[in-house]
């Protein structure tokens, strides 16, 4: 498993662009839960996202974009602050 997750304590996140992607693969999740049901979402793109923490210098990252039924096309890190901590499985 891979944790792309970006923890939220101490620092401001800001998604600053975002990438198309039109390879038509599928991002497989898994909530951090008690009920580990794993999830299957579309990937359209990629969010480029800058963090900045206080007495530090920015650190620029990027995150999967899924098309989420609720929220529309999102990126993980704004996924994970809807509707809780997930970690990203696989792309495929």
């Amino acid at each position: 498993m891979i944790s792309y997750r970006i923890p939220p304590e101490d620092s401001n996140r800001i998604v600053t662009q975002f990438i198309p992607d039109t390879t038509g693969k599928t991002c497989e999740f898994r909530p951090l839960s008690a009920a580990p049901d794993t999830q299957f979402l579309p990937l359209v793109g990629w969010a480029v996202v800058v963090r900045s923490r206080e007495d530090k210098l920015p650190e620029v990252t990027y995150e999967p974009v899924v098309d989420d039924e609720c929220h529309g096309p999102i990126a993980l890190g704004d996924l994970e602050e809807e509707v809780g901590p997930l970690t990203l499985v696989d792309i495929s």
